[in-house]
């Protein structure tokens, strides 16, 4: 009976201890909590941002960004054509179009969204020029906790 009540009496005399010392009361139960909330705000679930496109300003440049801008993906914007090389260069823009009757997509390959935004953009033109698909693809989007 006697060592029960010293194994009581230790860990009273540890926790008595334990609660001495503010810093160890932070360290242990407010800054995980705090670390949590943090973390939470930092990796919330927001959905993708959009690929920013240019358009070569012209006389085709406003059929073209209707066209794009009816993409989900991808978010066109008219430049001048210095300006929008050098949005391309500067990685501002992932492609830059100059439409015309064979549109001219410029883009870095070595980048995975100018291949994507080629490919949305292309799609995007060649429905609004009147492309009829042979049939409907069904979708089904998946995403999973955790997975990036």
């Amino acid at each position: 009976m006697s060592r029960r009540r010293a194994l009581g009496q230790l860990t009273l005399c540890r926790m008595r201890e334990f609660l001495r010392e503010p810093e160890a009361i932070f360290w242990v139960f407010l800054f995980p909590v705090l670390l949590a909330v943090a973390l939470g705000l930092a990796f919330r679930e927001k959905a993708p941002d959009k690929i920013p496109v240019g358009v070569v300003e012209g006389a085709r440049a406003p059929q073209a960004v209707a066209a794009l801008a009816r993409s989900p993906v991808l978010a066109p914007k008219v430049y001048a054509e210095k300006e929008g090389r050098e949005a391309l260069r500067t990685g501002k823009i992932s492609l830059l179009i100059e439409p015309g009757p064979r549109p001219l997509f410029r883009f870095d390959e070595t980048r995975p969204d100018s291949r994507v935004a080629r490919v949305e953009a292309d799609d995007a033109m060649q429905r609004a020029a009147g492309r009829r698909d042979p049939f409907a693809v069904q979708v089904e989007k998946v995403t999973e906790k955790g997975a990036r």
